[in-house]
């Protein structure tokens, strides 16, 4: 047995989860650290392993468990997965470095390696050789050190990526550690995901530099949600090759506004009537290959539009951008171009409960 899978057998024994996610920083401070992983810091106190077990019986509540080791931090998720989020390893990498690994029963796995907000290198444990990110080989000389590679088993691969923890941070994680009282937090508002994946980046898809796209992505606030909105129109309505009067209807009310009181409500009920038109002659005449798949693109995409004309922009982009991804048949780029968006409207739903929860708890101070 090599030292790799004995150590790992040791933790195993200590009680470190059968699904762990374990994030390495270079970030000592416990409360800042909380903080990047979106954790109420006034719900942090040290707790012992049995003190642990008692607030992990309540399963509303996301925990992470922080510990310095050396000049590093270790977070510790039995079952969870914030740390495995790019957008949370690479914010706890700014200024230094972050290492997380990820994996649960299931065997859904991550393995990341950020270096001062960027995402060098990441992998999946059963596919060690195939690496993406800004740098896919940053870590090839220390996978070799540890021997992670192809033809190991399932047990072998984790006990090697644990031993890629101490070989970057020089801090391995020990029996001891686990047994020993951890700050504890509650996370409360997890950051977002981040609004371009990181795929998209590297190498940098040429639609992310389009004037209304940089516009939009400059400022994702609430005031882009109508610019978000007819972005996301626009692409379902070319992609379906939407014909007669009613893609003209639904542009005309999102840049000027509904010309009398009702129309809106009005258009809706049209679009879904159309749609059920459509379903309907697929069902009876079962015209099959190509032209099934057109007529089902427009339905869907008829759908897209009625949800696009919610008064308010805000939950307008987000119903229309979540339908939108739904859509069978996309060109890969509208998909891509529709992800971003999602992402979009999500963050900004999300500023927005915010801003109302602040100003609900002032109003009642």
């Amino acid at each position: 047995m090599s030292s790799a899978d004995a150590q790992y057998s040791e933790l195993l024994h200590a009680g470190l989860s059968r699904q762990p996610c374990l994030t390495w920083c270079q970030e000592r401070d416990l409360d800042e650290v909380a903080r990047r992983f979106g954790a109420d810091v006034e719900t942090g106190l040290w707790a012992t392993e049995d003190e642990i077990e008692e607030l992990e019986e309540d399963d509303t509540a996301e925990l992470v468990q922080l510990a310095t080791i050396g000049d590093w931090t270790i977070a510790y998720e039995p079952g969870g997965y914030q740390g495995s989020r790019n957008v949370i390893l690479e914010s706890l990498s700014e200024g230094g470095r972050a290492f997380n690994v990820h994996w649960n029963v299931e065997l859904d796995s991550s393995i990341g390696y950020a270096v001062d907000g960027v995402t060098e290198t990441a992998f999946e444990l059963l596919d060690p050789e195939r690496r993406s990110g800004a740098h896919p080989a940053a870590l090839d000389g220390i996978l070799a050190e540890v021997g992670l590679r192809q033809g190991l088993t399932t047990e072998q691969l984790k006990a090697r990526v644990l031993a890629l923890g101490k070989k970057i941070s020089g801090q391995p994680l020990t029996p001891a550690w686990l047994r020993s009282p951890r700050y504890v937090f509650k996370i409360t508002d997890a950051l977002p995901d981040p609004l371009v994946p990181a795929a998209y980046r590297y190498p940098r898809a040429p639609f992310l530099d389009e004037p209304e796209f940089a516009r939009i992505l400059d400022d994702p606030s609430p005031a882009m949600a109508s610019a978000v909105l007819r972005q996301v129109v626009s692409i379902v309505i070319a992609a379906a090759s939407l014909e007669g009067p009613l893609p003209g209807k639904v542009m005309r009310i999102l840049d000027h506004g509904e010309p009398a009181q009702g129309e809106r409500d009005a258009l809706r009920s049209e679009l879904s009537r159309q749609a059920g038109d459509i379903r309907a002659k697929m069902l009876r005449d079962a015209p099959g290959g190509s032209e099934t798949d057109r007529l089902d693109l427009a339905s869907q995409t008829l759908v897209v539009l009625r949800s696009a004309l919610n008064a308010s922009p805000a939950e307008a982009a987000s119903a229309a951008s979540r339908a939108a991804l739904g859509l069978s048949g996309l060109p890969r780029e509208d998909f891509m171009r529709l992800l971003v968006l999602s992402n979009v409207s999500t963050r900004i739903e999300r500023d927005l409960h915010r801003s109302n929860d602040r100003i609900a708890s002032i109003d009642g101070a």
